[in-house]
C-alpha cells in the first residue's frame, strides 16, 4: 500500500514561520543547516537574524581540560568535541594551566595564557586568541610588546566593534616596576595594538573574577589595606578608561550577569555554608548598587567552593547562571579521596530561597592530579557571531 502523501514541506512554510523555527533551534544545528538552500543560508548569515537568535539563546556551561565540554544547565545534557588544533598550535597546552583565561562575549571566547615563550627570532609568541566554539573558528592576536605574569586581558566593543584591552595589576611585584606596560588597547578593526596611557593603581589588586557585559569589562577588586573592601572596577571601551562603580556587598563573591544587563554575586560563607545571592541595578542607568536577590542558611547546606587543607590546595571556583525567579543553577567540583585515589565530583544544583531543589552529579574523574578542579566552567552563550577580521 502506497504511503500517504505529505499535505506540506518544511521548505515551503511562510518566511517568518520558518524564521521563528529557527530561532529556537541550537546554533549549533543552524551552522550544520547553512547548506542546505540558499534562502536558509541567507537567513542564517544575516547579522540582523543572528543577533536576534543570540539574544534568545540560552546560557550554557562550558569546561575545557582534556576536551571542550558544553553542558545544558537545565537538562544538564553535555556535548564533548576536541580542543580546536588552532588552539594548540603554540606551545601552551590549554586547560591545564591554573591560569588559563576565558571570558565570554556575545559568544566569542577571549582565551588567555599567564605566562609567555619565544620564537626563534626571539620575538613573543601570542598569548591570547578569539574562539568562537560554534563556528569551529580561532584567531591570534599578536602581543604588542612585553609579555608579563601580572598581565590582564578584557575583552568588550564600542561603536568601532569587538576591542580587547590589556594591563599590568600592581607591577611593582615584578622587576622593571618602572617599565611596566601602560594600559593598551587592541583594536581588531585594525589588528593593532595602541597605548591609552595610565597605569592600575600600585595599591589595587584586580582579581581573577570577571565578566564582559554590554560590552564594558567588570572586575572584583580591593586595595591592598585593612580593612579590606571588595568593590567593581570597570574598563569602559567607549572612552577607553577605568571607573570604580560601586562596592561589593560580600567579600569572595562569584561575579557572573544578569538578565544580559546587571551584574550579580553568589557568596558563600565557608563555616556557616550560608548562601547569598546579590544582584545590581542595570549598568548604565546611573549610579550601580547591589541588592540581595535572595539567601539561604542551613547546616545541610552543599560547599559550593573548595579551602585549603592540611595535604593540598584545593579551591575550586563554582559556575553559576539564573533560569527561573529567585533561582540559580550552580555547577561546582570537589576533591574526594587521598593520594593516589584522586577523585574530582562535578556537581549540578539547582538553590532557590527555599532550598537545594535538584542535585545531580555530571561526572568523577579519577586522575592523579586535581589542577583541573580549580575552576569548575564559565558561563557561555553559543552564538554564529563572526570573529571579527580586517
Amino acid at each position: 500500500m502506497a504511503s500517504p502523501r505529505r499535505s506540506w514541506s518544511f521548505p515551503l512554510l511562510p518566511p517568518e514561520i520558518i524564521q521563528e523555527i529557527f530561532y529556537k533551534t541550537p546554533a549549533e544545528a543552524l551552522v550544520r543547516s547553512k547548506p542546505t538552500c540558499k534562502k536558509w543560508h541567507a537567513l542564517i548569515t544575516d547579522k540582523t537574524f543572528i543577533s536576534q537568535h543570540f539574544q534568545r539563546s540560552q546560557e550554557r556551561f562550558i569546561r575545557i581540560f582534556d576536551t571542550v565540554q558544553i553542558m545544558d544547565p537545565i537538562t544538564s545534557k553535555s556535548s564533548v568535541s576536541p580542543i580546536p588544533n588552532e588552539l594548540l598550535q603554540y606551545p601552551y597546552k590549554i586547560g591545564t594551566l591554573v591560569y588559563t583565561l576565558l571570558v565570554h562575549c556575545d559568544g566569542l571566547i577571549l582565551v588567555g595564557y599567564h605566562g609567555w615563550k619565544y620564537r626563534d627570532d626571539e620575538s613573543q609568541i601570542p598569548n591570547v586568541a578569539l574562539w568562537n566554539p560554534v563556528l569551529k573558528k580561532v584567531r591570534w592576536v599578536e602581543p604588542a610588546g612585553c609579555i608579563t605574569s601580572s598581565d590582564f586581558y578584557g575583552i568588550g566593543y564600542n561603536s568601532d566593534g569587538y576591542k580587547l584591552v590589556r594591563f599590568t595589576c600592581r607591577p611593582f611585584v615584578i622587576e622593571g616596576y618602572e617599565d611596566a606596560p601602560e594600559v593598551e588597547v587592541y583594536e581588531f578593526k585594525t589588528s593593532s595594538w595602541r597605548t591609552v596611557g595610565g597605569k592600575v593603581d600600585g595599591d589595587v589588586e584586580i582579581t581573577c573574577r570577571c565578566v564582559s557585559v554590554l560590552g564594558n569589562m567588570y572586575w572584583v577588586a580591593y586595595r591592598v589595606q585593612t580593612p579590606k573592601e571588595e568593590f567593581i572596577r570597570v574598563f569602559d571601551f567607549t572612552d577607553e578608561t577605568f571607573k570604580d562603580i560601586c562596592f561589593c556587598p560580600a567579600e569572595n563573591s562569584h561575579l557572573s550577569c544578569f538578565n544580559g544587563d546587571s551584574l550579580s554575586l553568589l557568596q558563600q560563607d565557608e563555616v556557616s555554608r550560608n548562601i547569598e545571592v546579590w544582584v545590581s541595578s542595570k549598568l548604565g542607568d546611573g549610579d550601580v548598587s547591589f541588592s540581595k536577590y535572595f539567601s539561604l542558611c542551613g547546616p545541610v547546606l552543599p560547599a559550593l567552593r573548595g579551602r585549603n587543607d592540611a595535604t593540598r590546595y584545593v579551591y575550586a571556583n563554582p559556575v553559576y547562571c539564573f533560569v527561573k525567579p529567585k533561582s540559580v543553577i550552580v555547577w561546582c567540583v570537589g576533591v574526594e579521596g587521598e593520594d593516589d585515589e584522586v577523585c574530582t565530583c562535578f556537581t549540578l544544583y539547582e538553590i532557590d530561597e527555599n532550598g537545594v531543589r535538584n542535585e545531580k552529579v555530571t561526572e568523577r574523574d579519577y586522575v592523579h592530579d586535581y589542577s583541573d578542579a580549580l575552576v569548575c566552567g564559565y558561563v557561555y552563550v553559543p552564538s554564529m557571531i563572526p570573529l571579527p577580521w580586517v
